[in-house]
């Protein structure tokens, strides 16, 4: 089983350099930037949120959300957990997906799998049982009983290096 240390949240704001507030609502963004093709993560206060003007090489393709509290140093498996629900359901957002071009669709993909696979360990989806030569397979979250219908991708290095620079440590 592979784990992921990876960026972990953040302190300040992506946008403006200011220092969250405890207690604030913090909203970040995965994006895949279209003319470089790295994935970016972006964090920021929920009201800075609401007035981002996004940038045309910029594809969105998840978000949560998580309130900052500066009085813990690590960040609980708990709150992890919530986080990466959380990502893992925007990445079904519809709207999000009549933005995308093939090759986010493919790292958004990854993404799904990745979390599946990762929110199953946690208990937080079940698995339903997979027949031969299929692309997807069906994960029930268990709070909500919705099916989520995941691609089947093949992980390699080079696809989990692009994810693990950006997504913070919400592959638990």
């Amino acid at each position: 089983m592979i784990h992921w240390q990876i960026q972990d949240f953040g302190k300040k704001s992506s946008i403006t350099g200011r220092d969250f507030k405890d207690g604030s609502e913090i909203v970040c963004l995965l994006y895949k930037n279209t003319s470089d093709g790295e994935l970016l993560r972006i964090d920021l206060e929920k009201a800075e949120y609401d007035q981002l003007i996004e940038e045309d090489d910029l594809i969105l393709l998840g978000k949560w959300s998580r309130i900052y509290s500066y009085k813990r140093k690590m960040v609980s498996k708990e709150e992890r957990k919530l986080s990466a629900e959380s990502l893992f359901i925007s990445l079904y957002d519809s709207e999000i997906d009549s933005e995308m071009c093939s090759d986010s669709f493919k790292e958004r993909n990854l993404l799904k799998y990745l979390f599946a696979l990762s929110l199953e360990r946690n208990r937080i989806l079940k698995s339903m049982p997979l027949n031969k030569n299929v692309l997807n397979q069906d994960f029930v979250h268990i709070k909500t009983k919705q099916v989520f219908n995941v691609p089947i991708e093949n992980i390699n290095r080079d696809n989990v290096a692009k994810i693990e620079a950006a997504i913070g440590d919400l592959l638990v």
